[in-house]
């Protein structure tokens, strides 16, 4: 069926073309914890008094949650929903201050302008994309016959609002743009950063030349620059909070349910002339390969099809919380041979050393060489797998190393060998001459939703329950569970002790101290904590922040103290070879700095000297100049200050397009924060959780 049949035909294939073309947000049957939502405040908050309403807030969740389906073929858990709750907010704030912002500017889009986007001579790409021929023109009839079909009525309208909002948008951009205009004298100034040069020698003189014993810091000083500067030591409101947690993590009895499960494949695999197909029906998590592997390709997981005869099937194992279960499928002769080792590679001095002897002994007389690797071994890759490397070639070890692999017997415990980076013991576990192909069908080891989580809910559950009554710490004690601490901040997801977790931070939003949460369903694990403390926003006090102030204070007095010294010394030495000399130190050099440099060869992000490099009067000592990281006196040898005149018309528009960029960058995101910081904002989301939290 053509478009214009679809257009014809009825309401519903507009609709689709408006939510892939729009992105209109519909709401979904599928609004799982939001439904609730509905039984609180009539808005779920506002932007100076323009209400943002739980059904658009509900619209922008479901969009995002379709997405989210769309692209991994799975429902996003509690954690990701509570990231989406905080998007759509913000979004939608953002949204509101920007059209009431266009408002008040008197952005507005004329009947005969929103006309002429329709069915004028250039209409807009979207009108433009539906009513196209294949010719390129615009099939007028059509779009006359859509707009006149009494049963799009609806669909046009909301059609006319998108347009409008589209080219209000557009307006906005176009009047920021052209108050952001980049001026002819910017464009010079850029041009004379980029391209004036100055070269000069100094001495430099390090902060911590002066210890941090000589400088006595007394209490005043410190109570004075606490007082001076409270801007430094702001907070924003946080938690201190004590948390439990039930780990939603596979069980023994999950692996062998899923042992089971592949074993019952075993012979059907074993069996079957399309193994891409039985992998595909299986689920498998490995996907087909069709090609040849050499020895040295196979990864770890995947060696047990070395063991197993042609054709055959291993038994199902274990690795990486994955079970395995490999088909060997063809082999062919290799271009060499390759040998498959062990190793435990320990520190190349005399404890490593003899540590190499002892373990050498017990693994000769048949302590695992791998259980040995996983304990001693200083290679951390490798030690995690039990010393394995797999299949190596000659050329993968230095030369002594492979000759003593190479020559050893299957089987063989050789070593101490002393390699590059350590002494060496290796156990050759194979070799073989033999490129194979192989399928590998495989499951993760998921926790069963009914045997183990629901259990684990049923123990955060009854936990929470006790917890509330009989006191948190006292339950924990009582069941055995362990009490860790977390630390929140307003504003920042990261949660110590927990990672990121938007959920618990909008949790903790409407929680006092003493108060116990729900349980809470990560991806992870269940959580159940309590709040110890709430820290509210504002200066911190200064028994807090004391040690930070003090060496603030210190640091403050070495730069005084050394600057001091550095201006003494200038008054007796009148080059900086005399200076140099008395001081101990060195003269350096740093050649043709750009004006918009900021580091200075040798002496790191120095800003400020190479403003002065290009301010002291040429040939001169300056006088002792307080830098970031240490006090400098330098001399200017030259100095050449770019022509504006000799910029290309190239480099005049390439400069003015970058600082236009920039520009808008930069206030564009400003700009929002300012609108958002001088609106009247009101959230009742918090006030909603409260309303839903059990009593």
């Amino acid at each position: 069926m053509g478009l214009m049949q679809k257009l014809r035909s009825g309401t519903k294939y507009i609709i689709w073309i408006l939510i892939l073309s729009f992105g209109l947000l519909w709401v979904l049957a599928d609004t799982q914890v939001f439904d609730a939502m509905m039984a609180g405040p009539r808005n779920m908050g506002e932007v100076n008094r323009d209400p943002v309403s739980w059904a658009e807030f509900n619209q922008r969740i479901n969009l995002y949650t379709e997405q989210y389906r769309q692209q991994t073929g799975a429902s996003p858990d509690s954690e990701i929903r509570a990231q989406y709750e905080e998007m759509a907010w913000e979004q939608l704030i953002v949204d509101k201050i920007l059209k009431q912002k266009m408002q008040d500017m008197g952005i507005m889009v004329t009947d005969s302008e929103l006309i002429d986007m329709v069915t004028g001579d250039n209409p807009d790409p979207f009108i433009r994309q539906q009513f196209t021929r294949e010719d390129g023109t615009i099939d007028r009839v059509a779009l006359q016959n859509a707009i006149e079909a009494p049963e799009n009525r609806e669909i046009w309208i909301m059609i006319e609002q998108q347009l409008r909002e589209q080219r209000r948008q557009q307006k906005l951009n176009q009047f920021i743009e052209a108050s952001l205009r980049v001026s002819n004298f910017e464009v010079e100034e850029h041009y004379k950063r980029q391209n004036s040069r100055a070269s000069f020698q100094y001495v430099r003189f390090p902060y911590s030349d002066i210890p941090s014993d000589e400088i006595e810091v007394t209490d005043s000083e410190i109570r004075s620059y606490y007082r001076n500067n409270e801007h430094r030591f702001q907070r924003s409101k946080s938690w201190r909070f004590s948390y439990v947690t039930f780990s939603i993590a596979p069980t023994e009895a999950d692996t062998i349910r899923t042992l089971n499960f592949l074993s019952g494949l075993r012979d059907e695999f074993r069996e079957t002339e399309n193994v891409a197909r039985f992998l595909s029906d299986n689920f498998s998590e490995t996907d087909y390969f069709e090609n040849f592997l050499k020895p040295s390709e196979v990864r770890p997981e995947h060696l047990r099809a070395f063991e197993i005869d042609l054709d055959d099937v291993s038994e199902p194992y274990v690795y990486n919380n994955r079970v395995h279960m490999v088909r060997l499928l063809e082999e062919r002769p290799a271009d060499q041979t390759y040998v498959r080792v062990r190793q435990i590679r320990l520190t190349d001095d005399e404890d490593g050393r003899e540590q190499a002897e002892e373990l050498l002994i017990r693994a000769r007389q048949g302590e695992s060489f791998s259980k040995l690797a996983e304990a001693y071994s200083t290679h951390n890759q490798s030690a995690r797998r039990g010393g394995e490397l797999g299949y190596i070639e000659r050329d993968d070890k230095p030369a002594n190393l492979a000759n003593a692999i190479f020559s050893a017997s299957t089987g063989s415990i050789i070593g101490p060998l002393a390699g590059d980076d350590g002494i060496y013991l290796f156990q050759i576990a194979d070799r073989t001459s033999r490129d194979i192909r192989f399928a590998d069908m495989s499951q993760d080891v998921e926790p069963d939703p009914f045997e183990t989580v629901q259990r684990l809910a049923n123990d955060a559950e009854d936990f929470h329950f006790y917890a509330e009554s009989d006191g948190f710490i006292s339950e924990a004690e009582r069941s055995g569970y362990t009490v860790s601490e977390g630390i929140a901040t307003e504003g920042t997801p990261f949660i110590t002790g927990l990672g990121q977790s938007r959920i618990i931070l909008n949790e903790l939003q409407h929680m006092k101290r003493g108060d116990i949460s729900d349980v809470i369903e990560t991806e992870e694990q269940f959580i159940v904590f309590r709040v110890d403390e709430v820290i509210p926003e504002g200066t911190r006090p200064l028994d807090e922040v004391r040690s930070q102030v003090e060496s603030l204070v210190r640091d403050k007095k070495r730069r005084e103290l050394l600057t001091q010294r550095v201006s003494e010394m200038i008054e007796g030495n009148v080059t900086l070879e005399q200076l140099a000399e008395t001081s101990g130190k060195s003269v350096q050099s740093a050649e043709r700095i750009r004006l918009n440099a900021a580091t200075v060869p040798g002496a790191g992000r120095e800003p400020k000297i190479v403003g002065a490099a290009f301010s002291l009067p040429v040939g001169d000592l300056s006088p002792a100049i307080a830098g970031n990281n240490a006090v400098f006196v330098m001399m200017v040898e030259n100095r050449t200050m770019a022509d504006v005149t000799a910029m290309t018309t190239a480099e005049r528009r390439q400069i003015r397009e970058e600082l236009q960029q920039q520009k808008n960058a930069g206030f564009g995101n400003v700009w929002v924060d300012r609108l958002k910081a001088d609106a009247d904002i009101r959230d009742f989301r918090t006030q909603q959780r409260m309303m839903q939290r059990p009593m």
